[in-house]
């Protein structure tokens, strides 16, 4: 199913030429089709302005017909410079290599981005004409005139100047936004950890002297949670089973300070864990139910995570069965979805990641706990 989101991801991935992103793969066609039919209405608006101020022009429409008539002959030409362009660039990133473009000074770059279009323009444009009007190309080359070629190369070059710089704003912008995106990763990162880094230090402080092997075991498994905790961060994509990893890094330390009061299951399905996932999403939801659900109990409780799929859609849940919501906010909470800083930057993370095709929920569990769900498109991932 293609959502909004899709689209305005592979829309994205379309102005920056970022094959990663980009969807379907016949969504990259259907936005150059769309691009096609507002260039051909741009020209058919234009020269309708310039034939209507030359009196006795020939071949100015008269009548809504002919105006239907020229538009379809400038989408016939639109279609064909296009789409040149577009199996252009797709043939250059096959030659060349995104990696090898992206390494090119920004001079080999603009060179490049400038000389695709105006090679395609001068391939589709003749096949245009041929297609839509029937010329002769022949004797069209032998009789066009040297300075109407001459204005048409300037012609073209300043459409495609305009164009690029359309395009090099666009892919600033969402250039930009990934940064930002990154930046507030790293800041949710530095809002989760440090209390637990501290606690875990002293709980291994207290247990060199008491229990040597435990403060080993603990150890050793803080060791694991960090390198899977930064090894996701350095990682241009970020995969479930990253998260899940992290997870059980969590759970095992947990574990050794909390002993038998903290039990947990993960029932991930191996065929999952290579479905794509913002980083941070997963783990502070297992965080969040043991502070706020097991250690207040005496008697610690049970964890469960899990993933299944519903009615095309990927569902993460994180069970506890330890204090639940607080009663007199209950209400509020499901209402709004959780509130505090965790839950506030998950839901941050998932409009950036996927819009509003993704959703996190809390619901309360009988006789005692709380579900908390993320729901993930299983399409834009």
């Amino acid at each position: 199913m293609i959502t909004r989101e899709i689209l305005r991801r592979s829309y994205r991935a379309w102005l920056s030429h970022d094959r990663a992103n980009a969807g379907p793969w016949w969504l990259a066609y259907l936005w150059t089709l769309v691009f096609c039919f507002v260039v051909a209405a741009g020209f058919t608006i234009v020269g309708y302005a310039l034939s209507a101020g030359s009196a006795g022009s020939a071949g100015r429409p008269t009548h809504a017909m002919d105006l239907w008539r020229w538009y379809q002959a400038n989408l016939v030409i639109s279609l064909c410079v296009g789409y040149a362009i577009h199996f252009l660039f797709s043939a250059g990133r096959r030659i060349v290599g995104n990696k090898r473009l992206l390494r090119l000074k920004q001079w080999q770059r603009t060179a490049y981005y400038t000389l695709i279009p105006i090679i395609g323009v001068s391939i589709g444009w003749p096949l245009g004409l041929l297609w839509a009007l029937g010329v002769d190309l022949r004797q069209w080359l032998v009789s066009i005139p040297g300075n109407m070629v001459l204005a048409s190369l300037l012609l073209c070059g300043l459409i495609t100047l305009v164009f690029n710089q359309f395009f090099r704003i666009k892919t600033r912008q969402i250039q930009a936004e990934s940064r930002a995106t990154e930046a507030q990763l790293r800041l949710l990162q530095a809002q989760i950890e440090p209390h637990f880094l501290f606690n875990t230090l002293a709980n291994v402080v207290s247990l060199m002297e008491a229990d040597t092997p435990r403060a080993k075991e603990m150890l050793e498994s803080f060791v694991d949670y960090l390198r899977a905790s930064l090894t996701g961060l350095g990682q241009a994509t970020h995969t479930l089973g990253d998260e899940i990893d992290l997870v059980e890094s969590y759970l095992r330390i947990l574990q050794i300070r909390m002993e038998d009061r903290l039990r947990c299951t993960i029932d991930v399905p191996e065929a999952f864990r290579s479905r794509p996932l913002p980083a941070l999403t997963l783990q502070p939801l297992v965080e969040n139910a043991i502070v706020h659900g097991l250690e207040p109990r005496i008697s610690g409780g049970t964890i469960r995570v899990a993933a299944r799929l519903d009615n095309g859609a990927l569902v993460l849940t994180v069970e506890d069965d330890g204090a639940g919501l607080v009663p007199a906010a209950a209400p509020a909470a499901i209402k709004s979805g959780g509130s505090g800083t965790a839950l506030a930057n998950i839901r941050e993370r998932l409009r950036q990641a996927y819009g509003g095709a993704a959703a996190l929920r809390l619901d309360p569990v009988e006789p005692h706990g709380v579900r908390a769900s993320l729901v993930l498109p299983v399409a834009a991932a």
